[in-house]
């Protein structure tokens, strides 16, 4: 019987292998110079901004199709509002001009970046009606794809990758982004496994590295934001440092300790320090990446970092010619109700798990709200002292899912799970719920009577097939073959009489 088997086991044995030599990590290219005026850069972006009054910031939170889902809600009310910034009519939706996600956020960061105002409603089509998850498990549990995952040099985070290829980003690349994009600037960030720091994806970042960014796929670095530990597999990227003769740039070597408090300092040598490792390569050739939340689950933490590193702060990387610059984080945190302390049971080991993930970041992201609004309040403070022409205001819109009124929508979208998949009802809930928060957001209604908002036609008024799935009065039920009512995104009052902030009209 043995010996009936013997053959095809080994010829099954030698194709495993096989296939695990085959394959290997492909590693980006490497640059053997730095070129400042060259590359995917957040800084070269002050001479598109030149032209501009008013800087526009968005953040996505992580928290898989659920962040995805408030994301999506975010940018539909910022589409039915027009304003005149920079001496152009438009949406606020295309009046962003740097869009940070975090993990799940990433995947709609990345979208919109490189579509812009067309996110609605392809994005929607293209990923909060897809089974993702699904999609994903699938390739994961394939037989054909047993071989390569065999390899040491191939996961399920490169699995991840072509899924978001296949699906939604093509093999576009960040030199895509920096010369076709449609969005605004996205910055993407995940988590150095080696270091436990952040890492964007910019080449800034890549800069200490030698590694050209804009060869790699927009896919694999949304798939290293969204790398949940112990789900999928660290994304791997190759370290060239120390052969591109890489040095700091002026404005941080003139950064000196004058000026700087304690806590700067400290902040100035933990940058400098993490530099230095990426410098490193013979000893890190390769750096593994992880979900971007481990380490900034909100995305406040590359502003807050520049408002540490120099006693200017943020004032030295915007223009000249800002004169407010508005901050929109959206929070997808969720608030799971639990029942384990009302039992002598022990917790179950996926319950430990996900407190072991979820607790440090929830402290983490509270940290950074809480240093952020203190940022925001000390920089207009110090702003009532310069002369008007030189003021520069600085809004923070804080759109967190905690912050939702208590009713049965709060408990709902509180109680969404974190995963690559959402029912369409748990879908419109979060879209409802963007609303909701910024119908009573004082910030944001605050910044709309600023600008002078007025209700954008176009965006009300799309035409049913323009938006397939969206506006359409009924969905077919793929289960029951029932027809069900679907949830359009609440729109603006279109009487300017009536256009008054939700604020004031409660007073």
């Amino acid at each position: 019987m043995l010996k009936r088997y013997a053959k095809p086991l080994a010829a099954a044995a030698a194709l495993l292998l096989s296939a695990c030599s085959l394959v290997r990590y492909q590693p980006l290219e490497p640059i053997t110079k730095v070129d400042l005026d060259k590359g995917y850069r957040l800084e070269n972006q002050q001479r598109i901004w030149d032209n501009k009054d008013t800087l526009v910031i968005l953040m996505f939170s992580g928290g898989g199709t659920r962040a995805a889902a408030l994301g999506y809600g975010v940018l539909e009310q910022l589409n039915q509002h027009k304003v005149r910034i920079g001496g152009k009519d438009r949406s606020l939706l295309e009046n962003v001009d740097l869009v940070v996600g975090v993990s799940g956020g990433s995947v709609l960061a990345a979208y919109y970046s490189l579509h812009g105002a067309q996110t609605i409603p392809s994005f929607y089509r293209r990923f909060l009606r897809q089974n993702f998850q699904r999609l994903v498990t699938k390739q994961v549990f394939s037989a054909a794809n047993l071989p390569r995952l065999a390899s040491p040099e191939y996961g399920r985070g490169d699995l991840l990758q072509e899924q978001f290829e296949t699906h939604l980003f093509g093999k576009a690349t960040f030199d895509d982004l920096e010369k076709r994009r449609k969005g605004p600037f996205a910055i993407i960030s995940a988590t150095d496994m080696g270091l436990g720091e952040r890492i964007n994806f910019t080449q800034e970042y890549f800069d200490p590295m030698c590694i050209n960014l804009g060869r790699l796929r927009i896919a694999r670095a949304v798939a290293a934001s969204s790398a949940v530990p112990l789900v999928f597999a660290p994304v791997t990227v190759n370290n060239n440092g120390g052969h591109c003769g890489y040095t700091l740039p002026a404005r941080y070597r003139s950064s000196s300790a004058e000026g700087l408090n304690r806590y700067q300092n400290r902040t100035r040598r933990e940058l400098l320090d993490n530099i230095r490792h990426y410098e490193n390569s013979r000893g890190r050739p390769y750096i593994h990446l992880l979900d971007g939340g481990l380490t900034d689950n909100l995305g406040l933490r590359s502003l807050l970092d520049v408002a540490d590193f120099s006693s200017a702060g943020m004032k030295e990387e915007i223009s000249r010619n800002i004169r407010r610059i508005v901050v929109i984080n959206v929070n997808a945190q969720n608030q799971i109700t639990n029942t384990i302390d009302q039992s002598a049971a022990i917790p179950s080991l996926r319950g430990v798990v996900s407190a072991i993930v979820d607790i440090p970041i929830d402290k983490y992201s509270q940290d950074s709200l809480r240093r952020f609004r203190a940022l925001a309040d000390q920089w207009n403070a110090k702003q009532q002292s310069l002369p008007e022409e030189k003021r520069i205001a600085l809004s923070f819109i804080s759109l967190n899912l905690r912050d939702l009124p208590e009713s049965e929508l709060r408990r709902k979208v509180l109680n969404t799970p974190t995963s690559f998949y959402l029912p369409p009802n748990d879908v419109d809930n979060l879209r409802t719920a963007a609303a909701e928060l910024m119908k009573h957001s004082q910030e944001y209604q605050k910044l709309l009577q600023e600008l002078s908002a007025r209700p954008n036609a176009e965006a009300l008024f799309a035409e049913a097939e323009d938006i397939p799935g969206e506006t359409a009065k009924s969905r077919k039920s793929k289960r029951s073959g029932k027809t069900q009512p679907v949830q359009t995104a609440p729109q603006a009052d279109l009487n300017p009489a009536n256009y008054r902030p939700a604020w004031e009209a409660r007073q």
